[in-house]
């Protein structure tokens, strides 16, 4: 069941639900009856959050409603790419955030990396928000200290063009014209999440997509993704999601095979942010 939330006032909203449809058992709900909603859910339901362009108030319900519902999956859909909504989305663990206009290739490989995550619901029960989102404090809240990000301009594009190599915070901090502590308090002050932490989440992001080609062994998408020691990729991987990189490629390659008109649920019980 996919709880369909409407943020955007039903602007180009009929065709993105409708490509969900096509694979998925979609529930529209607004913001007043989610999270009642949500107190009946059930292992195999995953929010979907159809936005234009989320202001403060609207991230803050997303987080609210993360804080509450800590195991159950959250899409965003945008309609413009954002740097800074999708470093919010990883820092809040949102499972994924999609481009609009959608297309069914988008959604089918949303869906199939869905399977794993729903079938880790099922088998390992309720489980507690990691990222800590019962408080926020100022410092990660999003449009926080924007004033500060201006000496960081393109340091994030920079981290998603080379994720996959080496990189130093001591270099990115001296081609910044920063010590590394103070290039430190920068990144943190900026964007509510250390330099560090911002490139795991980055490389664990692409890592899930790798797995999800067969032909790639699990010690080669650990160095694609820029994981040089695949014993600490092992371990970092199953503390994010819950599973061993193994055991989620097996997952996500059961879900590729089952029928496309199976449905979300049916995808989650034959197949882990």
């Amino acid at each position: 069941m996919l709880l369909w939330v409407d943020m955007c006032c039903g602007a180009r909203v009929a065709a993105s639900l409708a490509e969900f449809s096509r694979i998925c058992e979609v529930r529209a709900t607004d913001q007043k009856h989610l999270w009642a909603a949500l107190s009946l859910a059930t292992p195999a339901d995953v929010i979907c959050f159809d936005f234009e362009h989320p202001d403060m108030g609207c991230l803050k319900f997303v987080t609210d409603t993360k804080a509450r519902f800590p195991s159950v999956p959250i899409i965003m859909l945008l309609s413009q790419q954002s740097a800074d909504v999708v470093l919010w989305a990883l820092r809040t663990r949102i499972f994924d955030v999609l481009l609009k206009p959608l297309t069914a290739r988008d959604v089918l490989r949303c869906v199939q990396r869905l399977s794993p995550v729903l079938e880790a619901r099922r088998t390992q029960g309720t489980r507690s928000n990691a990222t800590g989102a019962e408080a926020i404090p100022d410092e990660a809240r999003y449009h926080a200290k924007r004033n500060t990000r201006g000496k960081l301009d393109g340091v994030l594009g920079y981290i998603e063009k080379n994720y996959a190599q080496p990189i130093s915070e001591q270099e990115v901090a001296r081609d910044y014209g920063m010590s590394p502590f103070e290039f430190s308090r920068a990144f943190r002050a900026a964007y509510g999440i250390t330099f560090r932490d911002h490139l795991s989440d980055c490389r664990l992001l692409q890592s899930k997509r790798l797995l999800g080609i067969p032909q790639v062994s699990v010690s080669d998408v650990a160095a694609m993704a820029g994981f040089n020691d695949p014993s600490y990729f092992a371990r970092l991987f199953r503390k994010r999601t819950g599973l061993s990189p193994s055991a989620y490629r097996a997952s996500v390659l059961t879900a590729q095979k089952a029928p496309q008109g199976s449905g979300l649920m049916e995808a989650g019980t034959e197949a882990t942010g």
